[in-house]
Formats: C-alpha cells, sequence, structure tokens
C-alpha cells in the first residue's frame, strides 16, 4: 500500500427485520348492500381495526372507526371473521349510520 493510500472501504449492509406485522388479513362484512365493516388484522399485532366500508387490503386509516386490543394473534381466517363478528354484534350500533 502507498503511503498516499486509504485502505479499502468496508461497507456494512445494516440487517432489516421482518416485519412482523405481515401478513395481514381483511375481511369484509356486509350488513347491507350500503353498509360493510371490514377488519384488518395484522399477524403478531396484538389488535385489530375496523373500518367503515369495504377497503379491500388497503393499509389505509381512512376510514378507521375503531382499534380493538385482544392480545393474541390471529390463527386463521375463521378466527378474524369471528373477531368481526363478535364486534359487530357488540360494538357495531354506535358505528351505524341512520336512515
Amino acid at each position: 500500500m502507498a503511503a498516499n493510500s486509504k485502505p479499502p472501504r468496508v461497507v456494512r449492509v445494516k440487517q432489516t427485520k421482518p416485519n412482523r406485522f405481515l401478513p395481514m388479513a381483511w375481511r369484509v362484512e356486509r350488513l347491507s348492500p350500503t353498509e360493510a365493516y371490514t377488519i384488518r388484522w395484522g399477524r403478531g399485532a396484538g389488535y385489530f381495526t375496523v373500518h367503515r366500508g369495504d377497503i379491500g387490503s388497503s393499509p389505509d386509516d381512512a376510514h378507521l372507526i375503531d382499534t380493538v386490543h385482544i392480545g393474541h394473534d390471529w390463527a386463521d381466517e375463521a378466527d378474524v371473521a369471528a373477531q368481526l363478528r363478535t364486534w359487530l354484534r357488540h360494538k357495531a350500533n354506535p358505528h351505524r349510520r341512520t336512515a
């Protein structure tokens, strides 16, 4: 190595952790032709969010109406559907639009 030359630069690549909230599950429940609710639940999150309308698989919170902390992970699609039905049975009335 010459007196003026610098040692080779070592570039370290930052290891990123995988997103622990993926995959996500979405479930839509239609109560009427004009009323629907979507539940979104990220694996490992410990909570799910409820949105007014059919938001598809959007990560957006524009139509967010409730966040429900439940402290456990979702097991499968049936678990997500059951949580949404439970929320609808116990919590939906204050959020429902009147005619």
